[in-house]
């Protein structure tokens, strides 16, 4: 499972500046949850599965996934 956060982890890791100039990518309300499950580690296989082929199929929403992962890694107010 390592491999599977490698980008994730090395994006959220980088000191890049962040890139500008694409629209942000519209995501579902249904997606946005999976995400959220996603990025706990809290959903079954199969909604992992269908996470990654998403994201393989339309990487532009790897920033969706990076902001869901720094929100719950955010200290809780």
């Amino acid at each position: 499972m390592k491999d599977d956060f490698q980008i994730l982890l090395e994006f959220l890791e980088s000191d890049r500046p962040e890139v500008a100039g694409r629209a942000a990518a519209t995501v579902s309300p249904e997606f946005r949850e999976k995400l959220v499950k996603f990025a706990a580690g809290s959903c079954t296989e199969e909604e992992r599965a269908q996470v990654k082929k998403m994201l393989q199929e339309q990487p532009y929403l790897l920033p969706a996934l990076a902001r869901e992962t720094l929100a719950l890694r955010q200290p809780q107010e």
